[in-house]
Protein backbone atom coordinates (compact mmCIF):
# COMPACT_ATOMS: atom_id res chain seq x y z
CA UNK A 1 0.00 0.00 0.00
CA UNK A 2 1.29 3.55 -1.20
CA UNK A 3 1.14 6.03 1.51
CA UNK A 4 -0.99 9.65 0.68
CA UNK A 5 2.16 12.39 0.23
CA UNK A 6 2.24 14.12 3.17
CA UNK A 7 0.42 11.30 4.83
CA UNK A 8 1.80 9.97 8.12
CA UNK A 9 -0.88 8.75 9.80
CA UNK A 10 -0.68 4.97 10.93
CA UNK A 11 -3.18 2.52 12.46
CA UNK A 12 -3.76 2.75 16.10
CA UNK A 13 -1.46 -0.50 16.73
CA UNK A 14 1.51 2.49 16.20
CA UNK A 15 1.88 4.35 19.27
CA UNK A 16 0.85 8.38 18.06
CA UNK A 17 2.74 9.41 21.28
CA UNK A 18 6.61 9.25 22.60
CA UNK A 19 7.45 9.30 26.23
CA UNK A 20 9.90 12.48 25.28
CA UNK A 21 8.01 14.18 22.55
CA UNK A 22 6.53 16.71 24.89
CA UNK A 23 10.03 17.64 25.91
CA UNK A 24 11.15 18.27 22.36
CA UNK A 25 7.77 19.84 21.36
CA UNK A 26 8.58 22.22 24.20
CA UNK A 27 11.89 23.05 22.56
CA UNK A 28 9.77 24.06 19.41
CA UNK A 29 6.98 26.18 21.84
CA UNK A 30 9.90 27.80 23.77
CA UNK A 31 8.27 26.98 26.77
CA UNK A 32 9.70 26.65 30.08
CA UNK A 33 6.59 25.93 32.22
CA UNK A 34 6.91 21.72 32.23
CA UNK A 35 5.98 19.57 34.97
CA UNK A 36 8.67 17.70 35.80
CA UNK A 37 6.40 15.06 37.52
CA UNK A 38 4.86 14.44 34.67
CA UNK A 39 7.98 12.45 33.17
CA UNK A 40 8.52 9.20 35.23
CA UNK A 41 12.06 8.41 36.26
CA UNK A 42 12.77 6.11 34.05
CA UNK A 43 12.25 9.11 31.19
CA UNK A 44 14.10 11.71 33.24
CA UNK A 45 16.87 8.95 33.13
CA UNK A 46 16.51 8.63 29.26
CA UNK A 47 16.16 12.03 28.33
CA UNK A 48 19.53 12.52 30.65
CA UNK A 49 21.41 9.70 28.70
CA UNK A 50 20.37 10.60 25.57
CA UNK A 51 22.00 14.73 25.49
CA UNK A 52 18.77 16.37 26.53
CA UNK A 53 19.48 16.78 30.10
CA UNK A 54 19.69 20.64 29.69
CA UNK A 55 16.79 20.99 27.86
CA UNK A 56 14.82 19.35 30.50
CA UNK A 57 15.96 21.67 32.89
CA UNK A 58 15.17 24.70 30.74
CA UNK A 59 12.01 23.69 29.90
CA UNK A 60 11.33 22.98 34.00
CA UNK A 61 12.69 26.47 35.08
CA UNK A 62 9.27 27.58 36.03
CA UNK A 63 7.91 24.41 37.76
CA UNK A 64 8.15 25.06 41.73
CA UNK A 65 8.19 21.45 42.49
CA UNK A 66 11.12 20.35 39.93
CA UNK A 67 13.71 21.07 42.73
CA UNK A 68 11.93 18.78 45.34
CA UNK A 69 12.30 15.39 42.71
CA UNK A 70 15.15 12.96 43.79
CA UNK A 71 15.63 13.14 40.41
CA UNK A 72 16.46 17.06 40.33
CA UNK A 73 20.01 16.87 41.08
CA UNK A 74 20.63 14.53 38.29
CA UNK A 75 18.80 17.40 36.04
CA UNK A 76 20.66 20.05 37.02
CA UNK A 77 24.21 18.48 37.25
CA UNK A 78 23.66 17.57 33.49
CA UNK A 79 22.92 21.02 32.62
CA UNK A 80 26.29 22.25 34.67
CA UNK A 81 27.77 19.85 33.32
CA UNK A 82 27.13 20.74 29.50
CA UNK A 83 27.03 24.24 30.42
CA UNK A 84 30.96 23.85 31.45
CA UNK A 85 31.97 21.21 28.12
CA UNK A 86 29.96 24.14 25.72
CA UNK A 87 32.20 26.82 27.11
CA UNK A 88 35.14 24.18 27.69
CA UNK A 89 34.69 23.59 23.72
CA UNK A 90 33.81 27.40 22.38
CA UNK A 91 36.72 28.19 24.20
CA UNK A 92 39.17 25.38 21.96
CA UNK A 93 37.75 26.28 18.97
CA UNK A 94 37.98 30.27 19.32
CA UNK A 95 41.66 29.30 19.71
CA UNK A 96 41.68 27.04 16.72
CA UNK A 97 40.39 30.01 14.81
CA UNK A 98 42.71 32.73 15.63
CA UNK A 99 45.70 30.21 15.02
CA UNK A 100 44.33 29.33 11.18
CA UNK A 101 43.81 32.90 10.56
CA UNK A 102 45.93 34.52 7.79
CA UNK A 103 47.09 30.50 7.05
CA UNK A 104 44.32 28.79 5.80
CA UNK A 105 41.15 29.78 4.29
CA UNK A 106 37.97 30.47 6.54
CA UNK A 107 37.08 27.24 8.73
CA UNK A 108 33.55 26.18 7.80
CA UNK A 109 31.78 24.88 11.21
CA UNK A 110 30.16 21.46 11.28
CA UNK A 111 27.36 19.87 12.80
CA UNK A 112 26.60 21.12 16.78
CA UNK A 113 29.71 23.38 16.89
CA UNK A 114 28.23 25.11 13.72
CA UNK A 115 24.52 24.71 15.01
CA UNK A 116 25.03 25.54 18.92
CA UNK A 117 25.78 29.34 18.69
CA UNK A 118 23.28 29.43 15.59
CA UNK A 119 20.16 28.68 15.82
CA UNK A 120 20.22 27.18 19.56
CA UNK A 121 18.88 29.87 22.09
CA UNK A 122 21.63 28.49 24.72
CA UNK A 123 24.63 26.86 23.57
CA UNK A 124 25.32 24.42 26.54
CA UNK A 125 21.42 22.96 24.78
CA UNK A 126 23.18 20.52 22.09
CA UNK A 127 25.78 17.83 22.92
CA UNK A 128 28.88 17.77 21.28
CA UNK A 129 31.24 15.05 21.18
CA UNK A 130 34.01 17.06 19.31
CA UNK A 131 34.68 19.79 16.85
CA UNK A 132 33.97 19.17 13.52
CA UNK A 133 35.64 21.82 10.54
CA UNK A 134 35.51 21.67 7.33
CA UNK A 135 38.89 22.61 5.38
CA UNK A 136 39.87 22.74 1.57
CA UNK A 137 41.64 19.45 1.03
CA UNK A 138 44.73 21.27 0.00
CA UNK A 139 44.91 23.10 3.67
CA UNK A 140 44.32 20.20 5.64
CA UNK A 141 47.98 19.41 5.96
CA UNK A 142 48.28 22.80 7.10
CA UNK A 143 45.85 23.08 9.72
CA UNK A 144 46.70 19.89 11.41
CA UNK A 145 50.32 21.33 11.83
CA UNK A 146 48.58 24.13 13.54
CA UNK A 147 46.65 21.54 15.45
CA UNK A 148 49.41 19.74 16.51
CA UNK A 149 51.40 23.04 17.74
CA UNK A 150 48.16 23.54 20.04
CA UNK A 151 48.72 20.43 21.85
CA UNK A 152 46.74 18.21 19.66
CA UNK A 153 47.60 14.40 18.82
CA UNK A 154 46.82 11.24 16.91
CA UNK A 155 46.48 9.20 19.69
CA UNK A 156 45.43 5.94 17.23
CA UNK A 157 46.83 5.08 13.95
CA UNK A 158 44.41 4.46 11.21
CA UNK A 159 44.43 1.72 8.16
CA UNK A 160 45.67 3.59 5.05
CA UNK A 161 42.36 1.71 3.34
CA UNK A 162 40.18 4.03 6.01
CA UNK A 163 42.17 6.87 5.43
CA UNK A 164 41.66 6.75 1.33
CA UNK A 165 37.79 6.43 1.61
CA UNK A 166 37.10 8.71 4.79
CA UNK A 167 35.80 12.09 4.37
CA UNK A 168 37.94 13.46 7.54
CA UNK A 169 41.76 12.33 8.96
CA UNK A 170 42.42 10.53 12.00
CA UNK A 171 40.84 12.53 14.87
CA UNK A 172 42.89 14.50 16.82
CA UNK A 173 42.88 14.82 20.70
CA UNK A 174 44.35 17.77 23.59
CA UNK A 175 44.76 15.30 26.56
CA UNK A 176 44.65 18.73 28.87
CA UNK A 177 41.83 19.40 27.63
CA UNK A 178 39.87 16.39 27.11
CA UNK A 179 39.14 17.81 23.72
CA UNK A 180 38.82 15.91 19.71
CA UNK A 181 39.28 17.25 16.73
CA UNK A 182 37.63 16.24 13.61
CA UNK A 183 39.73 18.16 10.38
CA UNK A 184 37.13 17.63 7.38
CA UNK A 185 37.68 17.69 3.70
CA UNK A 186 34.28 16.54 2.69
CA UNK A 187 30.45 16.09 4.67
CA UNK A 188 31.03 12.16 3.85
CA UNK A 189 33.07 9.23 3.18
CA UNK A 190 33.86 8.35 -0.34
CA UNK A 191 31.96 4.90 0.21
CA UNK A 192 28.98 6.32 1.87
CA UNK A 193 25.27 5.99 0.42
CA UNK A 194 25.41 9.52 -0.51
CA UNK A 195 28.58 10.23 -1.93
CA UNK A 196 27.88 10.42 -4.96
CA UNK A 197 24.71 12.77 -4.49
CA UNK A 198 25.62 16.30 -6.31
CA UNK A 199 24.09 18.33 -3.50
CA UNK A 200 27.19 17.18 -1.57
CA UNK A 201 30.03 17.04 -4.17
CA UNK A 202 32.56 19.87 -4.10
CA UNK A 203 31.13 22.55 -6.31
CA UNK A 204 27.77 22.58 -4.89
CA UNK A 205 29.50 22.96 -1.62
CA UNK A 206 31.20 25.61 -2.17
CA UNK A 207 27.91 27.81 -3.53
CA UNK A 208 26.14 27.24 0.26
CA UNK A 209 28.74 28.46 2.34
CA UNK A 210 27.98 31.44 4.01
CA UNK A 211 30.30 34.04 5.93
CA UNK A 212 29.42 34.23 9.72
CA UNK A 213 30.85 34.96 12.83
CA UNK A 214 31.92 32.74 16.12
CA UNK A 215 32.70 34.61 18.98
CA UNK A 216 33.56 37.74 16.92
CA UNK A 217 35.70 35.10 14.56
CA UNK A 218 35.16 34.98 11.00
CA UNK A 219 33.98 31.57 10.03
CA UNK A 220 31.89 29.66 7.39
CA UNK A 221 28.85 27.59 7.82
CA UNK A 222 26.47 26.11 5.73
CA UNK A 223 23.53 27.45 4.62
CA UNK A 224 20.62 26.75 6.61
CA UNK A 225 19.35 24.61 3.74
CA UNK A 226 22.41 22.39 2.97
CA UNK A 227 22.63 22.31 7.21
CA UNK A 228 18.81 20.79 7.16
CA UNK A 229 19.66 18.04 4.60
CA UNK A 230 22.90 17.19 5.64
CA UNK A 231 21.60 16.80 9.65
CA UNK A 232 18.89 14.86 8.22
CA UNK A 233 21.48 12.98 6.09
CA UNK A 234 23.84 12.40 8.60
CA UNK A 235 21.39 10.97 10.87
CA UNK A 236 19.51 8.46 8.95
CA UNK A 237 23.13 6.73 7.49
CA UNK A 238 22.93 4.92 10.84
CA UNK A 239 20.48 4.35 13.75
CA UNK A 240 21.16 5.35 16.95
CA UNK A 241 19.50 4.54 20.04
CA UNK A 242 21.63 7.00 22.25
CA UNK A 243 21.79 10.36 20.61
CA UNK A 244 19.48 9.58 18.48
CA UNK A 245 16.69 13.02 19.34
CA UNK A 246 19.82 14.74 18.95
CA UNK A 247 19.91 15.95 14.60
CA UNK A 248 15.68 15.67 15.47
CA UNK A 249 16.49 18.59 18.27
CA UNK A 250 18.48 20.40 15.93
CA UNK A 251 15.92 20.85 13.15
CA UNK A 252 13.60 22.07 15.83
CA UNK A 253 15.75 24.58 16.80
CA UNK A 254 16.90 25.31 12.76
CA UNK A 255 13.20 25.32 11.42
CA UNK A 256 12.13 27.64 14.88
CA UNK A 257 15.07 30.42 14.29
CA UNK A 258 15.98 30.58 10.74
CA UNK A 259 14.78 32.63 8.00
CA UNK A 260 12.46 31.17 5.30
CA UNK A 261 13.84 28.21 3.97
CA UNK A 262 14.03 28.13 0.39
CA UNK A 263 11.53 24.75 -0.17
CA UNK A 264 12.20 25.00 -4.02
CA UNK A 265 16.06 24.58 -3.86
CA UNK A 266 15.80 21.89 -1.27
CA UNK A 267 13.43 19.87 -3.73
CA UNK A 268 16.02 20.61 -6.62
CA UNK A 269 18.86 19.08 -4.80
CA UNK A 270 16.40 15.88 -3.54
CA UNK A 271 15.27 15.08 -7.34
CA UNK A 272 17.15 11.79 -7.68
CA UNK A 273 18.89 11.60 -4.62
CA UNK A 274 19.05 9.21 -2.05
CA UNK A 275 19.55 11.57 0.35
CA UNK A 276 15.70 12.46 -0.23
CA UNK A 277 14.21 9.13 1.39
CA UNK A 278 16.43 10.66 4.38
CA UNK A 279 15.01 14.05 4.88
CA UNK A 280 11.67 12.64 4.66
CA UNK A 281 11.94 10.07 7.33
CA UNK A 282 13.42 12.59 9.43
CA UNK A 283 11.16 15.56 8.98
CA UNK A 284 7.46 13.26 8.49
CA UNK A 285 8.22 11.81 12.25
CA UNK A 286 8.49 15.29 13.65
CA UNK A 287 5.33 16.14 11.99
CA UNK A 288 3.57 13.19 13.06
CA UNK A 289 4.23 14.34 16.36
CA UNK A 290 3.40 18.02 16.12
CA UNK A 291 7.29 18.66 16.71
CA UNK A 292 7.55 20.92 13.94
CA UNK A 293 5.63 23.18 11.78
CA UNK A 294 5.72 22.15 8.25
CA UNK A 295 3.11 23.52 5.25
CA UNK A 296 1.68 20.43 3.92
CA UNK A 297 2.67 21.19 0.13
CA UNK A 298 6.14 20.75 1.46
CA UNK A 299 5.38 17.68 3.13
CA UNK A 300 4.06 16.38 -0.21
CA UNK A 301 7.01 17.62 -2.25
CA UNK A 302 9.61 16.01 0.24
CA UNK A 303 7.37 12.46 -0.21
CA UNK A 304 7.29 12.86 -4.33
CA UNK A 305 11.26 12.90 -4.19
CA UNK A 306 12.04 9.78 -2.78
CA UNK A 307 12.18 5.99 -3.88
CA UNK A 308 11.58 3.75 -0.29
CA UNK A 309 8.51 4.58 1.13
CA UNK A 310 5.07 3.16 1.26
CA UNK A 311 3.04 3.55 4.20
CA UNK A 312 3.79 0.09 6.13
CA UNK A 313 7.69 0.94 5.23
CA UNK A 314 7.66 4.24 6.92
CA UNK A 315 5.20 3.00 9.81
CA UNK A 316 7.87 0.46 10.67
CA UNK A 317 10.88 2.73 10.88
CA UNK A 318 8.43 5.56 12.90
CA UNK A 319 7.64 2.77 15.33
CA UNK A 320 11.60 1.84 15.56
CA UNK A 321 12.10 5.77 16.76
CA UNK A 322 9.06 5.57 18.79
CA UNK A 323 10.47 2.64 20.88
CA UNK A 324 14.26 2.77 21.25
CA UNK A 325 14.78 6.18 20.45
CA UNK A 326 12.55 8.64 21.94
CA UNK A 327 10.82 5.84 24.57
CA UNK A 328 14.59 4.43 25.40
CA UNK A 329 13.53 0.52 25.40
CA UNK A 330 16.38 -1.63 25.52
CA UNK A 331 17.01 -3.97 22.58
CA UNK A 332 16.32 -7.82 23.31
CA UNK A 333 17.78 -10.82 21.88
CA UNK A 334 16.00 -11.09 18.31
CA UNK A 335 15.81 -7.35 18.13
CA UNK A 336 19.02 -6.24 18.79
CA UNK A 337 20.82 -3.27 17.86
CA UNK A 338 22.74 -4.91 14.93
CA UNK A 339 19.25 -6.29 13.85
CA UNK A 340 17.46 -3.45 14.00
CA UNK A 341 20.29 -1.19 12.12
CA UNK A 342 19.91 -3.80 9.38
CA UNK A 343 16.20 -3.88 9.54
CA UNK A 344 16.59 0.48 9.31
CA UNK A 345 19.15 0.49 6.43
CA UNK A 346 16.94 -2.04 4.02
CA UNK A 347 13.59 -0.36 4.51
CA UNK A 348 16.06 3.24 3.71
CA UNK A 349 16.88 1.73 0.41
CA UNK A 350 15.87 3.05 -2.92
CA UNK A 351 13.57 1.32 -4.66
CA UNK A 352 10.05 -0.56 -4.29
CA UNK A 353 8.76 -0.34 -0.94
CA UNK A 354 7.69 -3.90 -1.06
CA UNK A 355 11.24 -5.39 -1.93
CA UNK A 356 12.47 -3.18 0.98
CA UNK A 357 10.52 -5.06 3.28
CA UNK A 358 10.97 -8.57 1.95
CA UNK A 359 14.80 -7.67 1.95
CA UNK A 360 14.46 -6.45 5.64
CA UNK A 361 13.13 -10.17 6.52
CA UNK A 362 15.66 -11.74 4.78
CA UNK A 363 18.69 -9.93 6.44
CA UNK A 364 16.68 -11.19 10.07
CA UNK A 365 17.58 -14.48 9.18
CA UNK A 366 20.36 -15.74 11.13
CA UNK A 367 21.55 -18.82 8.80
CA UNK A 368 20.78 -16.98 5.31
CA UNK A 369 23.61 -19.03 3.78
CA UNK A 370 22.36 -22.45 5.27
CA UNK A 371 19.00 -21.57 4.23
CA UNK A 372 20.10 -20.90 0.90
CA UNK A 373 22.43 -23.99 0.64
CA UNK A 374 19.37 -26.50 1.56
CA UNK A 375 16.60 -24.67 -0.97
CA UNK A 376 19.29 -24.24 -3.72
CA UNK A 377 21.84 -26.75 -3.33
CA UNK A 378 22.69 -26.66 -6.60
CA UNK A 379 22.99 -22.90 -7.05
CA UNK A 380 25.47 -22.81 -3.83
CA UNK A 381 27.96 -25.27 -5.57
CA UNK A 382 28.12 -23.46 -8.91
CA UNK A 383 28.46 -20.06 -6.66
CA UNK A 384 31.46 -21.34 -4.72
CA UNK A 385 32.79 -23.19 -7.71
CA UNK A 386 32.69 -19.72 -9.36
CA UNK A 387 34.43 -18.45 -6.40
CA UNK A 388 37.35 -20.88 -7.59
CA UNK A 389 37.20 -20.36 -11.09
CA UNK A 390 36.28 -24.12 -11.64
CA UNK A 391 34.38 -24.31 -15.11
CA UNK A 392 31.55 -25.65 -13.73
CA UNK A 393 30.40 -22.53 -11.84
CA UNK A 394 30.81 -21.02 -15.41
Amino acid sequence: MTATPGSTQFSSSVPTTASLTPLLRAAWQDRADLSLEDFHDAQIRWAIESGLGPLLRRSTAADPAARRSPLWALVEGADLTARVNAEEQLSALAEIIVACEGRTPTLTLLKGMSICTQHYPEPHLRPMRDIDILVDPSAVPIVEALLRQLGYYEPATYPPEWLAVSHHNAPLFHPGKAIWVEVHRALFSADSEVSSDRLFNPGSLRTELSSSECQGRPVNRLSDELQFVYIATHWALKFQRVGGMIAMLDLIYLLRNASALRWERIFDWLNGSVAAAYVYLLISYLDRHKLVDIEPGVLRGLFTRQRSFGRTNLAILHALLDHYVIDGREFGWLVNARNVDRVWRSLLLSGPPSRNILLALWNLLPYRSTLMGSLFPSAVVKARLRQTGHPDGL
